[in-house]
């Protein structure tokens, strides 16, 4: 159950078509269609039903889910527009709620069965969405800071709505010929919509952040059925002889640079920056690594002053301009850091693996197209100029021209 679920239960109890619904939630008609009967069970079990005459109406029970969903929206609005960003996820209020109600990140892991690194990277993906610092961490645990205590009234609202709307959460039902249950998919980075489009589709599919500290594969990454992970410039990872990978895509190294010397630049070359102070990953980290490596064959050894394995953190450094750093085309925080291109012929690429002749490979490589055409409409939003460039090399993008 998600955001879309509530709001697609709200609209068709308004009598909104499908069309409307669509448009309402930035979708295609077939994406809610596909939703739609995911919401629907057999006999009263759903919140919804189904039949030819009448399209879709609410069931008994989703009617008695209305009440709770309402206000569920209403909450998720209401934090969304105190943060100023679009939209709030569901999954990342239950998970501060979490956090909020355990006192620390380790106690929280705990609860929510997974593992202390990975809470903590999605409560820092959770704060770089959201713009805001969410907590302080001392040696006892968190504290909320006060941007955090002033959603707290809401998300406990949403908290009590969603409380009532498990007791009348609609069963899962088989959506299209072919479904896939029970995939784990560990990422590197999370990509905003792709669990929702693979759920669309009739996928069970749960993701899980991962950290990747060294040079090869970690355990995690082999015992998920499917992972997407970076290959960074001269640290790539080998490939285990029992997986097999595909680039989604991949793009041109860009460097963060200070206002003044970003100004009327459109490249430049890291021989440049070899008098700057440069932040990276953490000391033995891949980005760290890859850092030394480019600046290494450019002919300096940086003078790495800051190491922030902290998004939040690295942010306010580049946009005081105290540091240079590199990234990628799509990988930008924002407009407030000046990205310039790289002079030198380098690129990120992003890689989907999976195990040889499993089950997951059809899965693997429905997410590999899912984030071609994410890629495409990244780069059609922030860089439509580079786009073209690259679409006009398909040689060296092919990911492009299949998009």
């Amino acid at each position: 159950m998600d955001s879309g679920d509530l709001r697609l239960l709200l609209g068709v109890a308004e009598g909104v078509d499908v069309p409307a619904l669509a448009e309402d939630l930035g979708v295609s008609a077939t994406t809610v269609r596909r939703r739609l009967r995911r919401l629907c069970g057999p006999g009263a079990a759903g919140w919804l039903r189904y039949s030819e005459t009448d399209g879709y109406a609410v069931t008994d029970r989703g009617q008695a889910a209305v009440g709770p969903a309402k206000k569920a929206v209403t909450a998720l609005d209401r934090i969304a527009g105190s943060l100023g960003v679009d939209e709030v996820s569901l999954a990342h209020v239950e998970l501060i709620m979490a956090v909020v109600a355990a006192g620390s990140i380790s106690r929280a892991a705990r609860r929510l069965q997974l593992p202390q690194s990975s809470v903590s990277a999605k409560v820092s993906r959770v704060e770089e969405r959201w713009a805001t610092t969410l907590f302080v961490r001392d040696p006892t645990g968190v504290l909320c800071t006060a941007p955090l205590a002033k959603l707290l009234p809401q998300m406990a609202l949403l908290e009590q709505a969603v409380a009532r709307l498990s007791r009348s959460r609609p069963g899962d039902v088989p959506d299209g010929p072919v479904t896939v249950p029970g995939f784990e998919l560990a990422v590197e980075i999370g990509f905003l919509g792709l669990i929702d489009a693979l759920s669309a589709d009739g996928l069970n599919v749960r993701q899980h952040v991962i950290d990747i500290p060294n040079r090869v594969w970690t355990r995690a990454m082999c015992q998920a059925d499917i992972c997407i992970y970076l290959d960074l410039p001269m640290v790539r990872l080998p490939v285990p002889a029992d997986h097999e990978t595909t680039v989604a895509f991949a793009d041109p190294v860009y460097a963060f640079l200070p206002a003044g010397l970003a100004a009327g630049r459109s490249s430049v070359g890291l021989g440049e920056l070899a008098d700057q102070d440069w932040i990276t990953g953490a000391v033995g980290s891949r980005n760290h690594s890859s850092v030394l490596a480019l600046c290494r064959a450019a002919g300096f050894e940086p003078a790495v002053k800051f190491t922030s394995p902290h998004t939040m953190y690295a942010r306010r450094l580049l946009e005081a301009g105290l540091a240079v750093a590199l990234t990628s085309a799509t990988f930008a925080p924002g407009p407030a850091v000046h990205a310039v291109r790289l002079a030198e012929d380098v690129e990120v690429r992003v890689t989907v693996g999976w195990r040889r002749g499993g089950t997951a490979t059809d899965v693997a490589h429905r997410i590999v197209h899912w984030l071609r055409n994410s890629h495409v409409r990244r780069l059609s939003d922030i860089r439509p100029e580079l786009l073209a460039e690259m679409r006009a090399d398909p040689d060296r993008w092919p990911h492009l021209v299949e998009v």
